[in-house]
């Protein structure tokens, strides 16, 4: 949805109630009106993207055109499919965010009789000693590759590199070559990369209009924070929720907050925000440290506020569970884990090219969040395959 397309925003001045504004947004979605800006934009889609053609002259509908590239491996439908080695690089190995999608990935390699490992970068963030990584893996010739893309230009050598050698390559999580576009993938690689993860713009948005919703009548301020500035994700999530908020309500925005990804100093900072802006009605984070928010709020008695984080780590879930937060925005990392690999086997042993798989946002509240403790169990799900 960009700025000059007014068709289907509401704006929220006060005196409105949210919850009515919430009520017309949802009957928009649900006459697909709105659903196009949450789900689908020009990263994903190489239609218009405007409206449905009814075959009465109207604008063309979005859509994914699929690369018909054969794959590196003979087909063969008459015999049992052989084993294959499938390597999972990510950009933060330091972080237990992927648990559920190592458990996925070892589900989906455990079905299909393949070896599959997954590793990132020990240290932290960092998009070099992934690229270092992703190198020495190439050199291993692995059947499949499926890796997070946290720079538009910084992976395109290895990934030409693997794709070179036979190696079948997809991207989860984060792809940010989707900006660029899907015919810059293909003249650069010869396809466009299939993709498993959210749309991290539209997941923003989507994460906006859930601090809207919880939001009192007369709210005025709000912040939105991420941990990494450089992170491309990060950014169109913030993004995305900055936009929610302008189009939809009449709220002041703050400055963004960096909070880091360290727990000391990104509490500091977010405490130091929440005491230069005592009238601040909201914050929401970006990523998985905005649990950073919820302990800042609390040490500095801040309950009146709406406090809105992203992904499912264990401190945002129990700060919800708590009272603490009010919300948080999924994005099903075990789905990540999960159906590159169904999507590499149908490729390889079946001549069917991935596609975008596109995992979604969903909100866990106070409503919702007995069941997403219950379903966390993805130590056990590791101990289980031995990883």
């Amino acid at each position: 949805m960009g700025d000059n397309d007014n068709r289907f925003s509401v704006r929220v001045g006060k005196g409105v109630s949210r919850r009515d504004v919430m009520k017309q947004l949802g009957a928009l979605t649900a006459v697909g009106g709105l659903a196009g800006c949450l789900q689908q934009d020009e990263t994903t889609t190489e239609g218009n993207g405007g409206g449905d053609d009814n075959g009465d002259g109207g604008s063309a509908p979005s859509y994914q055109r699929v690369d018909l590239v054969p794959p590196p491996t003979e087909l063969d439908f008459s015999s049992e499919p052989p084993e294959r080695d499938v390597r999972v690089v990510c950009h933060n190995g330091a972080i237990s965010f992927w648990n559920p999608a190592i458990g996925g990935l070892h589900d989906a390699a455990s079905q299909l009789g393949w070896n599959a490992s997954f590793t990132g970068p020990s240290g932290g963030f960092s998009i070099e000693e992934q690229v270092n990584i992703l190198e020495n893996i190439v050199t291993s010739n692995p059947d499949v590759i499926i890796t997070t893309v946290a720079d538009s230009s910084a992976y395109n050598q290895v990934i030409n590199d693997a794709l070179d050698n036979d190696i079948v390559v997809l991207t989860f999580n984060t792809n940010s070559l989707r900006g660029e576009g899907r015919q810059y993938m293909r003249e650069e690689f010869g396809r466009a990369l299939p993709f498993v993860g959210q749309d991290q713009y539209s997941s923003g948005y989507a994460n906006g209009m859930a601090l809207l919703d919880k939001l009192p009548d007369d709210a005025s301020k709000v912040t939105v924070g991420l941990a990494d500035p450089g992170h491309a994700g990060q950014a169109a999530r913030a993004s995305g929720a900055e936009d929610a908020i302008k189009q939809n309500s009449d709220i002041e925005i703050t400055e963004r907050v960096n909070y880091t990804d360290a727990a000391s100093d990104g509490v500091t900072r977010i405490t130091n925000h929440l005491q230069s802006n005592p009238e601040l009605d909201g914050m929401i984070g970006s990523d998985v440290y905005s649990w950073f928010i919820g302990q800042a709020a609390e040490q500095e008695g801040r309950e009146d506020m709406i406090l809105g984080g992203f992904d499912l780590n264990q401190n945002t879930l129990d700060y919800i569970e708590q009272g603490v937060m009010n919300y948080t925005t999924g994005q099903d990392p075990y789905s990540q884990g999960y159906f590159p690999v169904h999507q590499a086997f149908a490729y390889m042993e079946r001549g069917m090219p991935p596609k975008e798989y596109l995992t979604g946002a969903e909100i866990i509240d106070q409503e919702s969040i007995d069941f997403a403790l219950k379903r966390r169990n993805w130590g056990e799900l590791l101990s289980y395959h031995g990883v």
